[in-house]
């Protein structure tokens, strides 16, 4: 995404919005990781676990998470969407969109390994 100033170019490069959407959500309590493998959403294909599109100013991320055993799925997903939308929203000033999570693996907790 390029927008163009009275001082010049400003571009914020889809692996940013990425990254900011991967860290914040291994913020929420009860993500223990960003799934590698195959993205389920295979329409969007890739393979990191993480897929950003930008158009018109606006985002649209779709993330592949590993969570922790116990934890309420729902619950943690929707934390995931909130936090991911707050902190694209705050970092880029562009709009968040649409926040797709899908639970892609189940690990023990951590303090569970002794």
């Amino acid at each position: 995404m390029a927008q163009q100033t009275d001082l010049g170019t400003v571009q914020i490069r889809n692996e940013v919005v990425g990254t900011i959407a991967a860290l914040a959500a291994q913020e929420v309590q009860g993500v223990v990781g960003i799934w590698r493998g195959i993205f389920p959403f295979s329409f969007w294909g890739g393979k990191s676990g993480v897929y950003v599109q930008i158009q018109d100013q606006e985002v649209r991320v779709a993330l592949s998470l590993i969570v922790e055993y116990g934890v309420s799925l729902p619950h943690v997903a929707m934390q995931v969407q909130d936090r991911v939308r707050e902190m694209i929203e705050r970092m880029t000033h562009l709009s968040a969109a649409e926040v797709h999570v899908s639970i892609h693996h189940v690990k023990p907790k951590r303090s569970d390994h002794r």
